[in-house]
């Protein structure tokens, strides 16, 4: 089965539109949209924006995020 996404190729803003891929993200990360660089990080890549984000959350939230994205199914 096909992966939904392509993290190194889909931006962070286009995964926010997917109710499933958003609901992971803010359950990882519950005031991501309160950040100051959410607007900023929605123009990067998933993939980009996961590795600025793991110098905030963490390395194994990041990893658990990438992970469970990662997993739906297209």
């Amino acid at each position: 089965m096909a992966a939904r996404y392509d993290l190194a190729k889909v931006k962070l803003g286009a995964l926010m539109t997917d109710p499933d891929a958003e609901g992971i993200i803010l359950d990882v990360i519950p005031d991501l949209k309160a950040s100051p660089t959410y607007l900023i990080a929605r123009t990067l890549t998933a993939s980009a924006a996961l590795q600025l984000a793991a110098a905030q959350i963490g390395s194994e939230k990041a990893a658990e995020l990438r992970r469970r994205v990662e997993a739906l199914e297209a």
